[in-house]
């Protein structure tokens, strides 16, 4: 493979990715909210700080927002029911 034909890949490549601003908005956790929904606008408003920090990424056009990790002890609290 020649150096003309990584660079046509290259350019392929590069023309596929989106430039641009989120069109939709993705969370791993609920936003409906008046917390959460603030936080989506200012997500949606400011996404390029947003993926520079870690709190969000962006595929296909879409924001897909991370929520904070819970610990063990704040998992089994959420997610564990006794029986």
């Amino acid at each position: 493979m020649s150096i003309i034909d990584l660079e046509r890949r290259l350019a392929r490549i590069e023309a596929g990715r989106r430039i641009g601003a989120p069109t939709a908005l993705l969370s791993d956790h609920p936003i409906g909210d008046t917390a959460g929904d603030l936080r989506a606008d200012d997500a949606l408003a400011n996404w390029q700080r947003w993926t520079a920090q870690g709190k969000a990424s962006i595929t296909n056009g879409v924001l897909c927002l991370v929520g904070p990790e819970l610990t063990a002890e704040e998992w089994a609290a959420r997610f564990v029911t006794e029986h």
